[in-house]
């Protein structure tokens, strides 16, 4: 970001020094023009990309006090619960937890959770909020499957290589099976797994 606003700052600093020359003929008033229309679109650009990139994050997700519940789900001492096990086992990174798993990872997958979550900002800042939070959609096989499916650890058991065209094509869910994500009565219990209670 630094280096974009400085790059932005020379720009402007060697359009003004030369604006009197370039301002003399046809060809300067042009480059001018183009300046004073690629500018903002390249200011617009380079806080589209940090501002996805910022919401890529897991600090972004958990800023929202609806979503807190949810973020201590990833702490929860369940060996069954999908985000628990996925986050203590790192098994996707920690920085971008929430959006690893929901993140749609089809053709414009990322630009469509995009706009998901911008449906959630308007609803926390201009909607009501409903008690649970729900997908817009059933959850994707192909979320799962785009880590685990050559993963030896979903290849080696047996269920999974039985039922592979069937999750595979969708037609069977991988929830059908693994069907707890946020072991959200864990989070009220207060049941969270600390490294320094380590199981025997």
């Amino acid at each position: 970001m630094i280096v974009l606003l400085g790059a932005v700052a020379a720009m402007v600093a060697m359009i003004a020094y030369a604006a009197g020359y370039l301002t003399a003929n046809g060809v300067g008033r042009l480059v001018l023009l183009g300046g004073l229309a690629l500018l903002p679109l390249a200011v617009s650009g380079a806080g589209v990309a940090v501002g996805v990139r910022e919401s890529s994050q897991t600090q972004f997700c958990m800023g929202c006090h609806e979503m807190e519940p949810y973020g201590q789900s990833l702490f929860v001492d369940n060996p069954n619960a999908l985000a628990a096990v996925h986050y203590q086992k790192r098994l996707i990174n920690r920085d971008s937890t929430c959006f690893s798993c929901h993140t749609d990872y089809a053709l414009f997958g990322d630009a469509k959770a995009k706009l998901n979550g911008l449906r959630h900002v308007w609803v926390h800042y201009f909607g009501t909020v409903p008690p649970e939070p729900r997908l817009y959609q059933p959850y994707p096989n192909y979320n799962c499957l785009h880590c685990h499916n050559d993963a030896r650890g979903y290849l080696e058991v047996g269920s999974h290589r039985e039922l592979q065209a069937e999750l595979q094509s969708g037609a069977r869910s991988c929830l059908t099976c693994h069907d707890l994500a946020h072991d959200m009565e864990g989070v009220k219990a207060q049941n969270f797994w600390l490294p320094e209670r380590q199981r025997p």
